[in-house]
């Protein structure tokens, strides 16, 4: 990515809370996804539960070397660090297919809306830096009938409401409807209003929610898994401080969370972020 371009996408992000990276995944890796969709749900499934639980938490337990280019995309991760310096971990990731509803009763609704974990509501309109962020990918592209995904833009500065329980799974007038095609990346503010509308289509709506938040935090996923454990060897032999920051390992926590700020946060960024690449032994 050029700097022209970054800048262009921070600019955006800074304005509107959310970014979009087109083409992010091709097609053979979204038909490897859904391939093994049904056998992670299998797995996320007690042996005694009523039903299956779509929504596969952990994913990356699951299925490490599969589910790893979903968390680890770089040009995603270089620009997270734009936006919250070099401490970005995986809250979790979450993969789900959701079920087709029937169009008559799914008819001028949405799912509903909200804002992230680690959100806030604003008192703007200034921009203030996220605690987390939400990298959602579709694996078809999002029509009307599979339901586009929904946001209010500026919502990250401005403290727009929902006034009723009711009125959270009805469209909003300042909504952005986001018809975005299959493999591209929605990149969110964690307080950016959006909300996703009731799939139709006859067909599941895979999904996938990689989200981060900055490393210290509690996590939803647990990253003490022998699969991701690996992972995180594999990056120490490497010296890979980005991907072993993803799952909590950052020796460098203390002193960069503790560095004075004599200096702007972005200058400190980079000079960090360019003591990790070069740290880096390939």
């Amino acid at each position: 990515m050029s700097v022209k371009n970054l800048e262009q996408r921070l600019s955006e992000f800074r304005e509107r809370g959310y970014t979009i990276f087109e083409g992010a995944y091709d097609a053979g890796q979204m038909q490897a996804w859904k391939d093994c969709y049904e056998d992670m749900v299998r797995r996320n499934t007690p042996r005694d539960a009523p039903e299956p639980r779509l929504r596969v938490t952990s994913a990356l337990e699951q299925e490490p070397w599969l589910m790893l280019p979903a968390v680890n995309n770089q040009a995603i991760l270089d620009f997270a660090e734009r936006v919250m310096g070099p401490f970005i971990q995986l809250d979790n990731l979450t993969f789900m297919a959701f079920p087709s509803e029937p169009r008559e009763q799914a008819e001028g609704t949405v799912s509903f809306w909200h804002r992230d974990r680690w959100g806030w509501m604003p008192d703007g309109p200034q921009y203030i830096r996220p605690t987390a962020c939400n990298a959602i990918c579709y694996l078809q592209d999002l029509t009307d009938e599979y339901g586009p995904l929904r946001v209010v833009e500026g919502s990250h500065r401005r403290a727009v409401t929902i006034e009723s329980e009711a009125h959270r799974t009805l469209p909003h007038p300042d909504e952005t409807v986001l018809r975005v095609k299959a493999g591209d990346v929605v990149f969110t503010h964690c307080s950016l209003l959006h909300s996703g509308t009731p799939n139709t289509s006859g067909k599941p709506r895979y999904f996938f929610s990689t989200y981060y938040n900055r490393v210290g935090l509690p996590t939803r996923d647990n990253h003490k898994g022998p699969s991701v454990q690996r992972i995180v060897e594999m990056a120490r032999a490497r010296n890979d401080r980005r991907l072993m920051r993803l799952f909590g390992v950052d020796d460098a926590i203390e002193p960069r969370a503790n560095a004075l700020f004599l200096r702007p946060d972005e200058e400190m960024w980079d000079k960090w972020i360019a003591e990790d690449r070069a740290a880096l032994s390939q």
